[in-house]
């Protein structure tokens, strides 16, 4: 099958990448590489573009190409990162979002699987989170994420092709980049830890979240492309439905790498920063069988084995895990 992954140099798309192509997909990757949030890869095997979705020239080229299926990842993936400059988290995410709608709505094809957020739903402290929880994003990047859900359902409405929106939670792994402390609460957090320093936790401690190991996140992207279950066009959270307080995430993260005592300082939250939000996954483990995600314990567990494996360096572009694991 030919499958595009806008994005796919990224964290979550380098994962998706490897996995389709090491079921005989050919893959198109497209990425600008302004990589934010992970280490860049290109996996040897794709067929790759430098380019951005925003651009006609790349656009052009995705056309000549004719994929069948699109999982389009590629976005400006940070909530804090988005207040740096609010016009390019409109544009990748809203437009972008708009320009490839069209083109996949020309090519007509078979599948158009989005990764939007949980930050369209904004805080919601006492209540659990379902796919008709109202929408009220508390910062940009929810409203951009948001933006290109809408472009999707309107583009798509009359047409044969089948639109899956993942709105993904919290999500952490080996080839994040320890260096960005803009994006990834788990990433942070384990960051200083990687460089022995005292652990910044902007915000309360009694926020939460859910967090969701990489591995799970890849299985239901991979599992969404002969699932029968699915309707025409779905909105799933992809969650683990599991709340966990940012004070409990960091004593785990001690009791797994043996720290009794470790300086922890709290500091000023960042705008558009929810303080805590649970969701429900029944509607996903009903159209995945139940599907059993990875706990946290065992999460951080396997992210650290990466991680100590990481010299601290400023450039970790030959420390991604795949590009580790072909030079062992």
């Amino acid at each position: 099958m030919k499958i595009l992954v806008t994005g796919g140099a990224g964290f979550i798309g380098a994962h998706l990448v490897k996995n389709l192509i090491d079921l005989s997909h050919k893959v198109l990757v497209v990425d600008n590489l302004k990589v934010i949030g992970g280490i860049p890869f290109i996996h040897p095997k794709c067929k790759f573009i430098k380019g951005d979705i925003l651009d006609n020239k790349t656009l052009k080229q995705i056309e000549k190409w004719q994929p069948k299926i699109i999982y389009h990842i590629a976005a400006q993936s940070g909530g804090e990162s988005a207040y740096d400059d609010p016009k390019n988290d409109y544009l990748t995410n809203g437009y972008g979002t708009y320009l490839l709608s069209l083109l996949a709505k020309k090519l007509k094809v078979k599948k158009f699987i989005y990764t939007s957020s949980v930050a369209v739903y904004g805080s919601n402290p006492q209540k659990k989170i379902n796919e008709r929880t109202k929408i009220n994003p508390d910062s940009i990047y929810g409203i951009s994420k948001y933006a290109g859900e809408m472009f999707i359902k309107q583009i798509f409405k009359n047409t044969n092709v089948q639109t899956l929106i993942f709105r993904v939670f919290n999500t952490y792994g080996p080839g994040e980049n320890l260096n960005y402390l803009k994006k990834g609460m788990v990433s942070i957090y384990c960051s200083y830890l990687w460089k022995k320093k005292p652990i910044l936790v902007k915000g309360s401690l009694n926020r939460f979240r859910n967090y969701q190991y990489i591995d799970d996140i890849i299985d239901i992207l991979i599992l969404s492309l002969k699932n029968k279950k699915l309707s025409k066009n779905e909105v799933i959270n992809l969650t683990t439905g599991k709340p966990e307080k940012v004070k409990n995430l960091l004593k785990k993260i001690f009791k797994i790498n043996n720290k009794r005592k470790y300086k922890v300082r709290e500091i000023k939250g960042t705008p558009g920063d929810s303080f805590g939000y649970n969701a429900s996954n029944v509607y996903l483990k009903l159209k995945f069988k139940n599907y059993k995600f990875t706990s946290l314990e065992k999460g951080l567990r396997l992210y650290f084995q990466w991680i100590n494996k990481v010299p601290n360096s400023k450039n970790l572009k030959k420390y991604h895990p795949f590009r580790m694991a072909k030079n062992t």
